[in-house]
């Protein structure tokens, strides 16, 4: 580990995020609302409580093979772990489901899409 590896670990924060694991809670997400990009489509759940942020991350076989449904769960967990914590309202659940240009999109492209979405998206 170089040193500035130790340096960022130090100073990122250092909070858990939850995953959605039923299925109750994916219909639950598919009903509210949700948002378009280019690489994905984010649906924000409002759970009215105050605990953490949680997210789930879904990859159609419209994408394509296993790999790259790996690949495009693999960027958007990498996303959300980096700007969640940051952007993300407590009491809400995210629902990830990506889109096939999401494995070719540039990454910076995927980062300023998602602080957009998370910073203009009209929570209530």
């Amino acid at each position: 580990m170089t040193t500035n590896q130790k340096k960022q670990k130090k100073t990122s924060k250092l909070i858990k995020l939850d995953k959605i694991t039923k299925r109750s809670d994916y219909l639950r997400a598919s009903k509210s609302k949700y948002v378009r990009t280019n690489s994905f489509v984010i649906q924000f759940y409002n759970r009215n409580d105050s605990s953490d942020p949680r997210y789930g991350i879904t990859a159609t076989k419209k994408i394509g093979n296993a790999i790259k449904r790996n690949k495009a769960k693999r960027r958007i967990r990498s996303l959300v772990k980096d700007l969640l914590p940051k952007y993300g309202k407590n009491g809400y659940d995210y629902v990830f489901i990506a889109k096939e240009t999401l494995i070719n999109e540039n990454w910076e492209d995927l980062i300023e899409e998602l602080i957009s979405v998370l910073k203009d998206y009209k929570y209530e």
